[in-house]
């Protein structure tokens, strides 16, 4: 039986292999959802990772594997390491990627997680890429529908490094940045930043406004963004950025950097990154490590193209209707209130959590259609909620379905 148990043997006994056994064992000792709440989003940190490099075999959510280059600073300042997820373009990898950016562990008080991508087999992801790197259509390339090792490198780090879910930011070059800027876009409650580099949101502009992947761009007002671009460029031309940081502006982002590189290509090392006192590379450092994921808002506005990206926080939005861009704003009046509308989408899920929301009848509104919703935290679905992201951003002890009436299922 637990005795006295710390947040981090908690954390690490709902990682384990064996989550019945895990429930039981919590169970015996008293633990409500609350109770199990309140130690999986302890502060206090663990014994902490071994530091150095090394590779490791990453597995994504549908079973694949690649390799992982990562790097962990030799110790924690003041507490938890957070991580750097680093994806590179096409032709790279892992390890070439850190090779490039180790040092930042120990500048930022973070590992730096580099998987390498492999081959999709999703033809729309492929055609995402198709259009900027010409033969490489059949190459490795990055998932951006999210099922892929970005996000499966976010969530190593947090249950076998025990990262800091609050420090945690991904950045990418070229087909990397493409990745970044679309992950962010589509999961930004999951990171305190994103860094896309010499990159772009789609293919399509090639040919003209991709006005779906754009209508994404609002997703990113809660989230920093650093743009990076060699103003040289040839092979993804810097208009891309620049379209997309004055669309953010127009919107008024809060937290927005841009810089383009004079005379910088498309290679990092011509945009001045790679020499550790590089002046732009400590500009970025300083940068980053003031970043920090904020609360779980009271107010949530999402967009979402299809189901696997309709989350955000502790609302979401499925069942979206073809060549819709769905959007949802939701918000917590009280703890026993909430008021959702939706365009583009049939069914709206509420993920509960008690110091959201209290235990109970809650009273819910979706586009002016009231729900009277019972509210029962459950140990059993707070665990299964914290092992799927070991987030404790994303925990949920209830998951609430109601459907989007007909009047406003447009998009």
């Amino acid at each position: 039986m637990l005795t006295d148990p710390d947040p981090y043997e908690v954390r690490r006994l709902c990682r384990a292999d064996d989550p019945a056994g895990a429930l039981d064992l919590l169970a015996r000792t008293g633990f409500d959802a609350a109770a199990l709440r309140r130690l999986l989003t302890g502060r206090a940190p663990g014994p902490g990772p071994v530091p150095g490099t090394r590779e490791v075999l990453l597995r994504d959510e549908n079973g694949r594997t690649t390799e992982m280059a990562v790097h962990t600073p030799a110790g924690a300042v003041g507490g938890r390491t957070g991580a750097l997820v680093l994806l590179h373009g096409v032709g790279g990898s892992g390890p070439r990627m850190l090779s490039r950016f180790r040092d930042l562990a120990e500048r930022l008080d973070v590992s730096v997680l580099c998987p390498t991508a492999q081959p999709v087999h999703e033809r729309s992801n492929r055609l995402d890429l198709a259009g900027l790197f010409g033969n490489a259509f059949d190459a490795p390339c990055w998932n951006l529908s999210g099922a892929d090792f970005p996000l499966a490198a976010l969530r190593w780090a947090r249950t076998e490094l025990d990262a800091d879910p609050d420090r945690c930011l991904i950045a990418g070059h070229s087909m990397g940045a493409l990745a970044t800027w679309n992950l962010a876009m589509r999961f930004g409650d999951r990171f305190c930043a994103a860094v896309p580099v010499n990159g772009a949101l789609s293919m399509w502009e090639l040919f003209g406004t991709d006005r779906r992947k754009r209508a994404l761009l609002p997703n990113l007002l809660p989230l920093p963004v650093f743009v990076l671009h060699g103003d040289a460029d040839r092979q993804i031309a810097p208009r891309f950025d620049r379209e997309s940081v004055a669309a953010l502006r127009g919107l008024g982002h809060p937290e927005l950097r841009h810089a383009e590189i004079r005379g910088g290509g498309h290679t990092l090392e011509s945009l001045d990154l790679t020499g550790r006192n590089a002046p732009l590379r400590s500009e970025l450092a300083d940068w980053l490590s003031a970043r920090r994921r904020g609360r779980v808002p009271a107010a949530v506005r999402h967009r979402a193209l299809d189901g696997s990206h309709g989350r955000a926080h502790w609302i979401a939005v499925d069942r979206i209707a073809p060549q819709a861009v769905a959007e949802v704003r939701a918000e917590r009046r009280s703890a026993t209130a909430i008021d959702v509308a939706v365009t583009g989408a049939r069914e709206v899920r509420l993920h509960l959590r008690g110091d959201l929301f209290a235990p109970g009848r809650l009273d819910v509104a979706v586009n002016g259609v009231r729900h009277a919703v019972a509210f029962r935290p459950d140990p059993d679905r707070l665990l299964h909620s914290y092992r799927e992201t070991a987030d404790p951003a994303l925990l949920d002890e209830q998951v609430v379905v109601l459907p989007v009436p007909d009047d406003r299922e447009e998009s």
